[in-house]
């Protein structure tokens, strides 16, 4: 059918509908590690309260949940696939409750929301997967 929709009628197929996600998770690790690492590298936003091991707690800690997103879905876990729904989803939560309305907040949920139609594709191939093997 489509990258984000995929029809899934087998074990093979199920396996490719996750692939996207794979890589959307690991493309979302790889901004939220350097918005870790340039906040790590502007001294003005230096502060005790929000570094975690000398990185800041927030980026890098959405980096390793993408990261580990990505292995779970990778290896079709169901856990991972519902993980990956969950986040992007409180993703485009927290989007929502931003102040203000801009052009980047549109484009982020526009964005967002077709992330989290390829993450509840995953679900539904990992879902399948299972289905078919066993």
């Amino acid at each position: 059918m489509s990258w984000y929709w995929n029809n899934i009628t087998d074990k093979d197929s199920a396996r490719y509908a996750t692939t996207t996600a794979v890589w959307i998770s690991y493309f979302l690790a790889a901004a939220f590690g350097v918005m870790a690492i340039v906040d790590f590298m502007d001294a003005k936003l230096v502060s005790q309260w929000n570094w975690i091991f000398g990185m800041p707690s927030v980026a890098s800690l959405e980096a390793a949940l993408f990261l580990v997103i990505a292995w779970g879905i990778a290896s079709l876990s169901r856990a991972g696939s519902t993980v990956g729904v969950t986040a992007c989803s409180l993703l485009i939560l927290s989007a929502l409750s931003s102040d203000g309305s801009s052009v980047g907040m549109i484009v982020h949920l526009i964005v967002g929301s077709r992330f989290l139609v390829a993450y509840i594709n995953a679900l539904r191939g990992t879902l399948a997967y299972h289905k078919f093997a066993y």
